[in-house]
This record gives structure tokens, sequence and C-alpha cells, in this order.
């Protein structure tokens, strides 16, 4: 009886353990700045990503937009519109790429580092395209738990990640 017992806690232990590795990381938001005088919400967002690999960037951006879409807002993946690798910080550029598709903001997300131990960094820029200027800014952190070497790693994270960042757009009142 008590080997049953042992080895039914060790079993407990053992699954627990799996649910808490599992679980994904919460996001730390170090800075964040509204501009007051903005009048939103915005009726549609061109996303873009400023990640170097293509594929990151893609599903950055295609979790972005889904998450934005899960609270009815409109979005458009730079992917669609330009080619990726086009830095666009130029307003009128970005205003231009704005107009063509309809969308009177742009979210730009871009890495702001990785550390040795497995943080993803970012900052993320919001511009309303009626006044071309800077509305919004977020710094984001987040721990993985792995080492950040393996895309599947990527995979397994963003996602909670950018719920939780368009979460934190949302309570700053973007939208």
């Amino acid at each position: 009886m008590r080997v049953i017992r042992s080895y039914l806690q060790f079993a407990a232990f053992i699954m627990v353990f799996n649910v808490l590795a599992c679980t994904p990381a919460s996001t730390k938001f170090s800075e964040l700045w509204k501009d007051g005088a903005y009048q939103g919400p915005p009726t549609k967002i061109l996303v873009i990503n400023m990640f170097k690999d293509a594929s990151i960037r893609g599903f950055f951006q295609d979790e972005m937009i889904k998450a934005l879409k899960e609270r009815n807002i409109d979005a458009v993946a730079k992917r669609t519109v330009v080619p990726p690798d086009q830095v666009v910080y130029n307003t009128e550029a970005m205003a231009a790429q704005a107009k063509e598709f309809g969308a009177d903001t742009v979210l730009i997300t871009k890495p702001a580092g990785f550390s040795e131990h497995s943080y993803l960094n970012t900052r993320t820029d919001v511009y309303d395209m009626k006044t071309k200027k800077l509305i919004l800014f977020v710094s984001a952190e987040t721990r993985m738990r792995m080492k950040f070497t393996d895309l599947q790693d990527y995979y397994n994270y963003v996602p909670s990640y950018v719920k939780d960042l368009v979460n934190k757009l949302s309570e700053a009142g973007l939208f």
C-alpha cells in the first residue's frame, strides 16, 4: 500500500511539474506612453514586424492580426503591402502604405534584443496616419522557459506574448 501511495504522489508531482513547465511565460511591460490627444479608436491597422527572419516575422504578424481580429479590429499584414525587408520608419512611406489598404493606424513591433537568459524584448510603436504622429509605444519582455535557439521555442511562446501585448494596448486605450 505504501508503494502505491508513493507512486501516486510521485505521479502527481510529475503532472504538476509538466503543467508548470508548459505554462506560457508572462509578459512584463517596462515602458508605456500614449498621446493624450489621440482620438481613436482605429478602424484598420497595418501590422508591421521588423524581425530579420521572414518566417518569424510572418508568424508574429499572423498572431498579431489574429489577436486583433478576436477583438473585432480589422488588420492587414505588412508583407501583403511591401517587400518584407523594406524598413518603413519614414512616416510618409508608412502613410502611403496604410492608405493603399485603407488603414488609419500603423503598428510596428521591432526586436529590442534577446538575452542569454532567453528573454524576448520588443518595442511596439503605434502611429495615427491621420496626423502622421506616434500615438503610443510600449516596451515588453517575456522570459521563455527554453533557450531561444530553436524556432519551435518561438512558435510556442509568441501567441501568448502577442495576446498580452494586445491586452496592454487595449488597457492603454488604443481600442
